[in-house]
């Protein structure tokens, strides 16, 4: 038996050798890894393409992908089509496909900025959307149940006041049938993507939309439930959001901005813009930089430094930003008004504005000449004939925080604050200040402009020195969403009427 291991010894070297640094074995490791099914808006084509193909060929796999209408490719899941990864034209539908329970997980790859495609040379001279609704031109649009720049379009008409003015001489159930359709004559313009758009240099010109990032889309791949191969999936998903992916979509025109968001924001902000900037980031895979400060003093960091995508503050620091043209466009998003701020239980039981003149109370005041809150009040204080026996007694003169501290730690009776910040401190109660002193308009302490200070406006103002305006007009929509005002209302912030 010896004789015989001793005998074959050699042969088995010879094998192990081979098996070990052959080629053999790296080749069967790197095998193909199996396929993938992906559903992918009409669009979306130009650059999905090229991303397959890198895909495969470092991955060692097979993907299929069907092209059809975002709307019309949801529809198919909902029939129960097999597919591993969806990717429509809109992060709308994702989001609907959510609803049904269909979505694992997503993944943002890049943005699609809607436009006006026109006959080369715009032969009708259209400028805008608002031309759309002349008789003399013929438009196309998507339909809005079937492709992503239908919905879009319908949504930003209506938004315009022009969503009954725009006549459809055209109805497409994808974008690249509506670009054809301009390509050919057969319609004076269409609203179609940007990426779109650039695929057909010789046959269409672009007319842009005023403030297109706002109403641009997220285009984001998505992970489906049913998926038999998740792995896969997965890294198909993180490939096509990765650099190889981007290099890909931008290579196409498509837009792919940068993976950080720089937002400035007075301190009083915190807790909602916490919680806004976690669901952008969860909704985009970009990460949010957050400075706070006081509205006053961040406004001085951003104007200083030249940097920043986004400022929240109250009034009037959205008015500076447009006098000093660092504003590209501000939207208010909440109210704050300024309240009184007791310790817990109310224990000087302090029931109004008036009582501020009284001795037995240690009073902690917003500071008059650069606060906005400290104008406001003591505005009221000369209209009600106040000033003067305030400006007899003792009190502290504080920015916020301070006063905030001083309240927490007894220094202070009662403190003026604004109402949502206050009303989520557990450890202070909250005195409303009441409606007969309510002031319609004070003097800027900082600009020296009047403005109407009923109720305070709350503001996201997009900075014109933006590294990132697509991102930046992203956030104020969101913030302007119904998911915005839930986490706004949350807060205790007081909501503008919906538009």
């Amino acid at each position: 038996m010896k004789r015989m291991m001793s005998r074959f010894s050699p042969l088995f070297l010879v094998f192990a050798t081979l098996a070990g640094c052959g080629k053999g074995a790296p080749e069967q490791s790197a095998g193909p890894k199996g396929e993938l099914t992906v559903l992918v808006g009409a669009g979306i084509r130009p650059a999905m393409e090229p991303t397959k193909a890198e895909f495969e060929k470092t991955h060692h796999c097979t993907v299929r992908v069907d092209y059809a209408g975002s709307g019309t490719l949801l529809g198919q899941l909902q029939a129960g089509v097999e597919a591993d990864l969806y990717l429509p034209g809109d992060i709308f539908y994702i989001h609907k496909a959510e609803k049904q329970d269909m979505v694992e997980g997503y993944e943002t790859v890049a943005w699609f900025v809607p436009v006006i495609g026109v006959q080369k040379g715009n032969p009708k001279g259209i400028k805008g959307l608002a031309d759309l609704a002349r008789k003399d031109v013929s438009v196309g649009l998507g339909r809005a149940e079937a492709c992503a720049i239908g919905n879009t379009s319908k949504e930003m008409l209506a938004a315009r006041g022009l969503g009954d003015k725009v006549k459809s001489d055209f109805e497409a159930m994808t974008v690249n049938r509506l670009a054809n359709q301009v390509k050919l004559k057969a319609l004076d313009a269409a609203i179609i993507w940007d990426a779109v758009a650039a695929q057909y240099p010789q046959d269409i010109d672009v007319v842009p939309i005023k403030d297109a990032y706002f109403d641009a889309v997220a285009l984001a791949i998505a992970v489906l439930k049913r998926s038999k191969n998740k792995d896969l999936a997965w890294e198909f998903a993180k490939f096509a959001a990765g650099d190889i992916g981007a290099k890909c979509f931008r290579k196409e025109h498509y837009e792919v901005p940068g993976k950080k968001l720089r937002v400035g924001c007075g301190a009083s902000f915190r807790p909602p813009v916490e919680d806004l900037a976690k669901l952008f980031e969860k909704q985009t895979g970009c990460e949010v930089l957050r400075d706070y400060g006081g509205s006053g003093e961040v406004l001085l960091q951003i104007e200083e430094s030249k940097e920043g995508d986004v400022y929240i503050c109250h009034d009037p620091f959205e008015y500076q930003c447009e006098d000093k043209k660092i504003s590209a466009r501000w939207h208010t998003i909440a109210y704050v008004h300024p309240v009184l701020a007791v310790q817990k239980g109310n224990p000087k039981k302090v029931k109004g504005l008036k009582d501020l003149l009284r001795k037995d109370l240690k009073i902690g005041l917003s500071h008059r000449k650069y606060s906005t809150r400290g104008r406001i009040l003591w505005t009221i204080f000369r209209q009600n004939g106040m000033a003067k026996e305030m400006e007899k007694r003792k009190f502290f003169e504080e920015r916020t925080s301070t006063l905030v501290n001083q309240l927490k730690l007894g220094a202070v009776d009662v403190a003026t604050l604004w109402d949502a910040p206050a009303k989520e401190m557990s450890e202070i109660d909250v005195i409303p200040i009441e409606k007969k002193y309510e002031v319609d308009a004070v003097t800027s302490p900082t600009s020296g402009r009047t403005y109407n200070l009923k109720h305070v406006k709350v503001a996201v103002v997009r900075l014109t020195f933006a590294k990132e305006p697509l991102l930046a007009a992203q956030f104020a929509k969101l913030c302007l969403s119904d998911a915005g005002r839930k986490i706004l209302k949350k807060h205790c912030f007081m909501l503008p009427e919906k538009k």
